[in-house]
């Protein structure tokens, strides 16, 4: 008996082991992304300045208020016209630009130009935070 009791301990650990080894191996290559500077903005930029009301995967929703929690767990669903997506400008990589934001966080985005579509749509070289 102890020997079958013995064996789903010993699975477990070594499929721990296992995973933290990939999650060690594939963070610092992660950790080695750059962080988009202001430098990299071009000559030809537009300005929009905005809170963060949601967050994805590719990008932010801007909007010109701050979302309350009804917004922000509708969001998920529905889309205002008033919302702008920002995505990252192909020029700039793989850089972070949104992975501090927070929700509600008053920003500032240096990106190329406003997409006629509903919602609007940009692509940004540089996101500051304004305090």
């Amino acid at each position: 008996m102890d020997h079958v009791t013995q064996q789903p301990y010993k699975k477990f650990l070594m499929t721990s082991l296992l995973a933290m080894t990939f999650y060690l191996a594939f963070s610092e290559g992660i950790s080695n992304i750059g962080i988009a500077t202001s430098t990299e903005i071009p000559e030809q930029h537009m300005i929009i300045e905005g809170y963060v009301v949601s967050k994805s995967w590719d990008g932010i929703w801007v909007a010109k208020e701050t979302a309350n929690n009804w917004e922000r767990l509708t969001s998920l669903f529905t889309r205002s016209s008033h919302h702008i997506f920002v995505s990252r400008h192909q020029d700039i990589g793989n850089k972070r630009i949104f992975q501090s934001l927070t929700i509600n966080e008053s920003v500032q985005i240096y990106c190329d130009y406003l997409r006629e579509s509903n919602p609007g749509k940009t692509s940004a070289y540089y996101i500051e935070s304004i305090s």
